[in-house]
Parts: C-alpha cells; structure tokens; sequence
C-alpha cells in the first residue's frame, strides 16, 4: 500500500499548477464577459461558453488541488484539454482579451501536463 503525500508536500508540488488554474480562470472569466458586451454575445457564444467552462473547470480542479483530494490528479489532464480547447477558440478572435485568456489557458495546459506527468506539447496559435 503505498501512501498519498501530505497536503503540505503537495502544497509545494502543485503551487505553480494552482497559480496557472487562478489565472486561467480569471483570464477566462473576463474573456466571456467582456466577449458578451458590445452586441456580441450571439456572434461570440461559443467563445462565451468556451471560457466560461474552462473557467468553472480550472476552479474545480485548483480546489481539489488545495484540499489534497485524493482525486485531483485525475482532473489535471482533461483540465489540460479544456484549456486547450478555450485556446484554439480564442485564436479565432482579434479581441486583445481573447489573445490574454489564450496566452492563460496555453500557460496552464503545461502547468497542468507538467503536474501530471505528461510531456506538453503546447502548439503556436493559428493566425487566421
């Protein structure tokens, strides 16, 4: 049987994946609201619930992450795909939000990949 580090072992383990979740959900949660004002939200709903979901997402797994859930490692890769979703949805936006939440969701796809013990392989953005 082996056995789970200590949240205090974890605390240093995950503090920079957990300050890339922070900013990534914040990055997010301002990409969807400022790309709802302004007339836009049909044009850029996708984008909207894109972020809004990926936001919701890195909130949820930084949470499991500070507790020392025993299940927390498990969100870090679909994190990892969500943020990298939101990022190839915000690529297809001139917005200079849209390009900061890219730039956050990029940052925190490796934190993440990194913590799980996957190789990122984090990809330029497509200029459209």
């Amino acid at each position: 049987m082996t056995t789970r580090p200590t949240a205090k072992e974890n605390a240093k383990r995950f503090a920079s994946v957990i300050q890339a979740l922070q900013a990534c959900e914040a990055a997010c949660t301002h990409c969807a609201t400022e790309s709802g004002k302004n007339g836009h939200a049909e044009a850029m709903a996708r984008c909207i619930g894109v972020c809004t979901d990926c936001a919701e997402y890195c909130a949820l797994t930084r949470k499991f992450l500070e507790r020392n859930s025993e299940f927390a490692e498990l969100l870090l890769e679909d994190c990892a795909e969500i943020c990298s979703q939101c990022a190839e949805e915000c690529d297809h936006h001139g917005q200079g939000h849209c390009s900061a939440c890219a730039t956050a969701c990029r940052a925190c796809l490796d934190a993440c990949l990194k913590v799980a013990g996957v190789e990122a392989i984090t990809a330029e953005p497509t200029v459209f």
